[in-house]
């Protein structure tokens, strides 16, 4: 069942081309969402399945759910938000983890960068942050040697990126990263490994939360209405949260108005 509580809950963001739709396509090792390398984003909406969780067999069902690329030229950042938080409110469990996707080949923090996850703390509240996965794709086993430089600046306890995301947000907690390859992922043992600690990721923020998935009263309060109230309260809450992103940026501050809690 799609709402089953035993099922991992994975959701899956991040900016245009970073390599999503992939790497949910990779877990079920079934094509079902679309990707490719075009200019503008692939996913233009929200779609989702419930499939086993294949790459490694697990021997459990996963909730996957691919949400529209970010992009702050071709789509409007607020309107993809939308369509998350129209998904996000209808799953009764809640989400096991946010797998946040950045490209090897451009990992620059810039403020676009920075502008989303403000976003998406906005709207979910700080305890999203407890969910959270970051992966980086593109890590092939023929580059693995040359993106070692990338791979420790990333990861360095000082000023690595996770490092860097610690501070601008004041994280108590370190989220895990990963580093993936979506090529030949069906024969490829580097792939496969690279996969299992993905899984061994989400299962770690799974432990560390003790089995009990993310969800909002900001989506309990949007479940209260209907219609048009409710259309016109979700576009409200979003657009309050996307105005206040300047503001944040700017000064540094804090002042995130936590409408989320764990189930």
């Amino acid at each position: 069942m799609i709402n089953d509580a035993n099922n991992i809950v994975l959701a899956v963001m991040g900016a245009v081309g970073n390599g999503k739709s992939s790497t949910l396509n990779s877990i079920i090792q079934e094509p079902l969402f679309q990707s490719g390398r075009a200019v503008g984003p692939v996913t233009q909406q929200i779609g989702s399945c419930v499939r086993h969780w294949k790459l490694p067999e697990v021997g459990r069902t996963v909730h996957i759910v691919d949400t529209p690329g970010m992009c702050d030229s071709t789509y409007k950042d607020v309107e993809n938000v939308h369509l998350m938080v129209e998904f996000f409110k209808t799953l009764s469990h809640g989400v096991s983890a946010f797998v946040l996707v950045f490209n090897i080949h451009n990992t620059r923090l810039d403020e676009y960068t920075k502008n989303m996850l403000r976003l998406f703390e906005r709207l979910l509240g700080p305890q999203f942050w407890k969910h959270v996965v970051i992966v980086f794709t593109h890590v092939d086993e023929e580059q693995r040697d040359y993106l070692e430089e990338n791979i420790d600046a990333l990861t360095d306890p000082i000023d690595g990126f996770v490092k860097v995301i610690n501070q601008w947000f004041q994280l108590q907690y370190q989220p895990p990263i990963v580093f993936l390859s979506n090529r030949d992922t069906r024969y490829s043992q580097y792939a496969r490994d690279c996969f299992m600690e993905l899984y061994e990721a989400v299962v770690s923020v799974e432990e560390g939360t003790r089995r009990e998935k993310f969800t909002c009263t900001f989506f309990q309060e949007v479940n209260n209405r209907a219609g048009i109230v409710q259309d016109n309260f979700i576009v409200h809450s979003i657009r309050s949260a996307a105005a206040a992103i300047p503001q944040i940026v700017q000064s540094g501050a804090r002042s995130v108005s936590n409408v989320c809690s764990v189930m």
